[in-house]
């Protein structure tokens, strides 16, 4: 399944592209957005390997109608969900005040995110 699967880096953001396109994520559409999003200039043979893996590593299904759509089988908010908890395990050992203080040391953090972050435990506690 997926969450055993480790992305490098060229398919994370070709994934992410995959997510951003929507209905609309042709092999096409995700060159052009690796390009003029991400300064990305990848041959077109590479994107297709780079689809060819993520469809084989459970995060794509392909549909064709005239050309090939590439469709999520995993959610943004999923993977990113399990990508922090990963990270929080790994380099904090679950330790999500340790975590939390990494993040926001030396920054400036604004009212509204502050806010958000109380709800956030405040949710988490209920």
């Amino acid at each position: 399944m997926y969450e055993r699967c480790a992305l490098s880096e060229c398919e994370l953001v070709t994934m992410r592209c995959v997510w951003n396109l929507g209905d609309r994520a042709t092999a096409f559409n995700v060159i052009n957005m690796l390009a003029e999003d991400y300064g990305l200039q990848y041959k077109e043979t590479t994107v297709y390997t780079f689809l060819k893996k993520l469809k084989e590593k459970g995060f794509v299904d392909t549909r064709r109608q005239g050309v090939t759509y590439y469709v999520p089988k995993v959610s943004e908010e999923t993977f990113q969900k399990e990508m922090a908890k990963k990270l929080l395990n790994f380099w904090y050992n679950g330790d999500i005040a340790g975590a939390v203080r990494a993040v926001v040391e030396g920054e400036t953090i604004s009212r509204k995110d502050a806010k958000s972050i109380r709800d956030a435990l405040r949710q988490s506690n209920e």
